[in-house]
């Protein structure tokens, strides 16, 4: 009897553990939590809205700028023609928006951007970190990159001279620990000019 004892209660115990655990570092909260979580101002674009850049600059700030704030979207990446600050122009946003189907959220990237030659290969690079320590690394063959079902491709090459947009969401996995995550990528063509630049911070 005593030993039954003993083993119910181990078991008690050993659920309690876990539960606990799992609030303190799996669970998110409700997807509005974690979106007012993410509610921040990037200084970078408060600075060229006061008038800090050249028009081009300016124009693309107030283009996106007004774009997230018609749709009520949380930003929380930014993408460039330049991994350099001074003088980068927007390309595109990336958002966080509550998951209704698998709970949680979702990051949808949109992204516009113009190609002045054909880009028939690059690199693609990424790097994330989480709670200021490096996650992940990577880089590949930008046209190699993907291999999902052909409906769920977004990358075709070559793409010739011209004007491109693509809308991208991503499920951000719900076991994901709490904690602050930073992303950079950067895409260059075939002489390593760097073509698009983007960096995300979003907290879970």
């Amino acid at each position: 009897m005593n030993c039954r004892k003993t083993s119910i209660l181990c078991l008690f115990f050993t659920c309690v553990f876990f539960v606990t655990i799992y609030v303190i570092y799996f669970n998110h909260g409700p997807p509005e939590k974690i979106l007012s979580a993410n509610s921040k101002t990037n200084e970078y674009l408060q600075r060229v809205l006061e008038g800090d850049g050249d028009e081009e600059v300016l124009k693309s700030a107030r283009a996106w700028n007004s774009f997230i704030e018609a749709h009520h979207y949380v930003s929380i990446g930014d993408i460039y023609d330049s991994c350099e600050e001074d003088g980068r122009k927007w390309l595109g946003k990336t958002v966080l928006l509550p998951d209704k189907e698998r709970g949680g959220v979702t990051s949808k990237t949109f992204l516009n951007v113009t190609f002045e030659e054909t880009l028939a290969d690059g690199e693609f690079f990424l790097s994330v970190s989480y709670g200021g320590k490096d996650l992940y690394e990577n880089q590949w063959k930008f046209c190699e990159m993907e291999e999902e079902d052909e409906e769920d491709r977004w990358i075709f090459c070559p793409y010739k001279p011209g004007s491109y947009s693509w809308v991208i969401s991503r499920k951000i996995p719900n076991y994901l620990p709490k904690g602050t995550y930073k992303a950079t990528a950067r895409l260059t063509n075939e002489n390593e000019d760097v073509i698009l630049c983007g960096f995300a911070e979003f907290v879970l």
